[in-house]
């Protein structure tokens, strides 16, 4: 299998990119923003690729940050990753 010289996205990359254009800024976990997190993983490593963009793609920056906290209920620690773009 040849290897691919530009990159393009998916159907799904495509459809995660406009919720996080429609979300821009806010700082949300996959399940908030109904994405699954192989795609979110999926263009994080193709915002960092060094291969062109294909003719008339974008390229999208998502940023991840680990998020910690406890419930105020139970006391139980809660974490997860938290997606956005600027």
């Amino acid at each position: 299998m040849a290897k691919v010289t530009e990159i393009t996205y998916t159907e799904n990359e495509l459809k995660a990119i406009e919720v996080l254009k429609a979300n821009r800024g806010e700082k949300l976990s996959a399940a908030q923003l109904g994405i699954a997190t192989a795609t979110l993983g999926s263009l994080i490593k193709k915002a960092n690729d060094e291969r062109p963009m294909a003719a008339g793609v974008e390229r999208v920056i998502v940023y991840k940050e680990d998020y910690n906290s406890v419930c105020p209920t139970c006391n139980r620690p809660v974490s997860h990753k938290l997606y956005w773009i600027d």
